[in-house]
């Protein structure tokens, strides 16, 4: 097989991430804000060492990459997602021409282009998975490096220091990156013993430990608020199950999850890869997958837990592709990359143009648009508006908001206090509110005898004269506003005024 002119892929590939920032700058900007991302934004507005649901990395990248929040559009947000995702696509290259020439490298990195997890979760919206994504991919690739040889030289040595270092950084970006060391531990444990003897292994453990530990210690609630999630060994639910592996499926991208498994099943005949470093890649890859897999059968997972375990699996993918196809952009990578223009096309017209009409609600206010979970993206600037104009104005000395939930709370935070120079506060139960627990003590609270709004959407409707009746004197509701998408009316929201906080 002749290979195209080595120049050709790199310059093949500045042209795809060019493309790709572009298409994904549109998104970022023109889509609102889901629930995640708000309260992400929350958290990086009102930082800490570490918070109730989450180790702190996420907030240091929001900050980072919008200059302290001095640009806080949903684009400006969202900008290290955009930026690191790129870096991403260069650092894939580079693994896979480290791991078999620049051709697989190429190939890998349209791979990555093409998951949804990986363009839209890391690469658009801002969740932990961005900065967990970057460490991820910088420790899988030192530790190949560490450990693709017998004989580890001063390269492979320095790479396993460098390999604890960015697994430390992972782990306190989202805590199931400890699966790297478990990838890595297996590996050593059954492939290279002889890095026993080696201090490094011990000293890049030690490092991964100075990192994880004052975090895991100074929040150890967020520690239990992760491992609540699942429970073991309780009574089996498999739509749960079938929910994971579909998730997985469609997370990844059917296209590339079926590639993947393709090329592990048919390597026993041809071998893309030396047979070392293809075990190498699976235990970074299999654990992940089918532990989540298995928590499946118990707990409620999501499916974007176990998709940085696919990151091995796509280098697997893109050995057996430049081995079966000579092709610059081999047809499965087409196919993969349309296959996920589709989906962003229909779920962008949906969000914002209701293609689908929403469930509908008959005779009941309190449900409209329950159903339908393009909304969390759609109509909190048009609800602020609303407010502003129709129900501040009937009470223009009220400057505070209470909220029930951290989702809503977070929402009306974003697009209606921020903006508006109004107070917001989150009364309820920890797992109500969350990280407002302290953000409501930074911002005062509610004063005794404080007069406050509450809004109560239809989607996850919360009535405040249940909620609030010893609390509060006089409850009364004032306005509701109805959002439209198109013709069709897909949401309300009830606005409440509070009089008199005990």
């Amino acid at each position: 097989m002749h290979d195209t002119p080595i120049f050709n892929y790199r310059k093949a590939l500045l042209w795809v991430i060019a493309i790709s920032f572009v298409l994904r700058a549109f998104f970022a900007a023109a889509i609102q804000l889901g629930n995640d991302e708000v309260y992400y934004w929350l958290l990086a507005a009102n930082p800490a060492s570490t918070y109730f649901d989450h180790p702190p990395m996420f907030s240091w990248f929001i900050n980072l990459f919008s200059f302290g929040l001095a640009f806080d559009s949903e684009m400006a947000v969202r900008m290290s997602s955009l930026i690191v995702f790129t870096l991403n696509t260069i650092l894939v290259f580079r693994i896979g021409k480290e791991l078999k020439s620049e051709r697989m490298g190429f190939i890998a990195a349209l791979l990555y282009q093409s998951s949804i997890y990986t363009f839209v979760i890391t690469g658009i919206m801002i969740l932990p998975d961005t900065p967990l994504s970057v460490f991820w991919l910088l420790a899988l690739r030192s530790f190949i490096i560490a450990l693709k040889n017998e004989h580890p030289g001063k390269r492979e040595q320095f790479h396993m220091l460098l390999a604890g270092f960015f697994t430390g950084l992972a782990v306190i970006s989202k805590y199931h990156a400890i699966l790297l060391w478990a990838g890595a531990g297996a590996f050593v444990l059954f492939h290279r013993r002889t890095w026993f003897l080696k201090p490094q292994l011990y000293l890049a453990t030690a490092i991964s430990l100075v990192i994880i530990l004052p975090v895991v210690l100074s929040g150890s609630e967020n520690v239990s608020f992760q491992t609540n999630r699942i429970s073991l060994f309780s009574d089996i639910r498999p739509l749960f199950l079938i929910r994971e592996f579909f998730g997985q499926l469609l997370y990844n991208n059917p296209v590339n999850v079926i590639l993947a498994f393709t090329a592990v099943f048919t390597f026993r005949k041809m071998k893309f890869l030396p047979k070392d470093i293809f075990s190498l890649l699976l235990w970074f890859a299999l654990p992940g997958i089918f532990i989540f897999l298995f928590f499946s059968l118990y707990s409620a997972t999501l499916p974007h837990w176990s998709a940085p375990a696919y990151y091995a699996m796509l280098f697997i993918s893109a050995a057996y592709l430049s081995e079966i196809s000579p092709k610059m952009f081999p047809r499965i990578n087409s196919l993969a990359i349309g296959l996920l223009g589709i989906v962003l096309l229909l779920a962008f017209a949906q969000i914002n143009y209701g293609l689908i009409d929403s469930p509908k609600q008959h005779g009941n206010i309190e449900n409209l648009g329950k159903d339908d979970v393009t909304l969390d993206m759609y109509g909190w600037d048009r609800i602020s508006n609303a407010f502003m104009k129709e129900s501040f104005g009937k009470h223009p000395d009220t400057r505070t908001i209470i909220a029930h939930k951290w989702y809503n709370a977070a929402h009306l935070d974003y697009y209606l206090a921020r903006s508006n120079n109004l107070k917001l506060i989150a009364l309820g139960s920890p797992l109500d509110v969350h990280e407002y627990l302290r953000i409501n003590q930074l911002r005062g609270g509610v004063e005794k005898g404080e007069d406050a709004w509450f809004i109560a959407l239809s989607r996850s409707f919360y009535d405040p004269r249940k909620l609030y009746s010893g609390q509060i004197e006089n409850i009364t509701p004032i306005d509701t506003i109805y959002i439209t998408r198109r013709t069709d009316t897909v949401e309300a929201a009830v606005v409440f005024y509070m009089k008199g906080s005990r």
